[in-house]
Formats: C-alpha cells, sequence, structure tokens
C-alpha cells in the first residue's frame, strides 16, 4: 500500500524532472497513461504544454485485501497534471486534426539535452508522438486529487507479429 499521510490519504506523486535521467523516471511512472485528447494543451503565451493524464500507478502494488468479483488483484489509478515548461516549438506526428473524444496511451518520455536548448518527446501508441523543443528542460508532475481503483493491469506484448 503507499504512504499514508497524518489524515489517512495516500501519499500523492509531486516532481520535477531537468535531467534526461529524471525524465527517465518520470517516463516509467507514466508508462501506459491514458490522455484525452481535449487534456493536451500549447499555452504558447506562458511557454509551456500542459496535461492531465490519468496514470497506471506502477509506484504502488495492488490494493492489499480488495479483488474483483473473480479474484483478480485491483490496482490504483490517479489523475496526474504534467506541465512542460519553456517550450518554444510543437511538432507532431500521427496526431489526429481534431483530438476531441480521441484517448491517447503514452508509451513513453524521451529527453535529449544539447548547448541549445532541449528535446522532449512524448510517445503513444498508434504511432503518434510530440516533440516539444524547448530553451532549457523542466517538467513538473503532480497528482491532483485521490486514486481510483482499477482491475485491467496494462500489458506488454513483445510480440508484434501478425
Amino acid at each position: 500500500m503507499p504512504a499514508r499521510t497524518q489524515d489517512g490519504s495516500a501519499d500523492r506523486l509531486r516532481l520535477r524532472a531537468v535531467s534526461t535521467e529524471d525524465v527517465e523516471i518520470l517516463s516509467t511512472l507514466l508508462q501506459d497513461a491514458i490522455i484525452p485528447g481535449e487534456d493536451m494543451s500549447f499555452e504558447r503565451a506562458g511557454r509551456r504544454f500542459v496535461m492531465v493524464a490519468n496514470r497506471f500507478c506502477w509506484d504502488r502494488p495492488a490494493v492489499a485485501g480488495v479483488t474483483t468479483d473473480s479474484g483478480a488483484p485491483v490496482y490504483e489509478r490517479q489523475l496526474c497534471g504534467i506541465q512542460i515548461l519553456n517550450i518554444d516549438k510543437v511538432r507532431t506526428t500521427g496526431m489526429p486534426a481534431s483530438r476531441r473524444g480521441a484517448l491517447f496511451n503514452l508509451l513513453a518520455i524521451t529527453a535529449m539535452t544539447t548547448a541549445d536548448g532541449a528535446t522532449v518527446e512524448l510517445l503513444f501508441s498508434g504511432g503518434v508522438s510530440l516533440r516539444l523543443d524547448a530553451d532549457s528542460l523542466l517538467i513538473l508532475a503532480e497528482d491532483l486529487e485521490e486514486s481510483r481503483p482499477t482491475p485491467n493491469l496494462p500489458s506488454h506484448s513483445d510480440d508484434q507479429s501478425p
């Protein structure tokens, strides 16, 4: 079970990523997050990209003592707000023109830094990606509310054959 605070609520994720190593950790915690298309936005004036992700809580074990009617374990999902700051440019690949009603499954976040700035790439299932060019690397992620139960454990198949 997640650690509990004095008021009994679960500790919430709150991270600041400023290096490629930090982004690797964040990517692991956000893998398999589901993000509604409407919940992704580039705020040009504020130079930030924001999204709300329904993240699978890989950092927590199955909920102790709770199972589905069939006896399967129950896990947790948590809404998480993510801000990627200092953004100069956003490029997309495979992104539908209208994201309304679309759900995107986040596979990974990668980052690369150079003397001139940083690039953050969000990779989604279905060949969709977002590439964010920034003058420096800064990502903030914070859980927004209490977690919710889910019986669905994401699975990844290495076998890509038909």
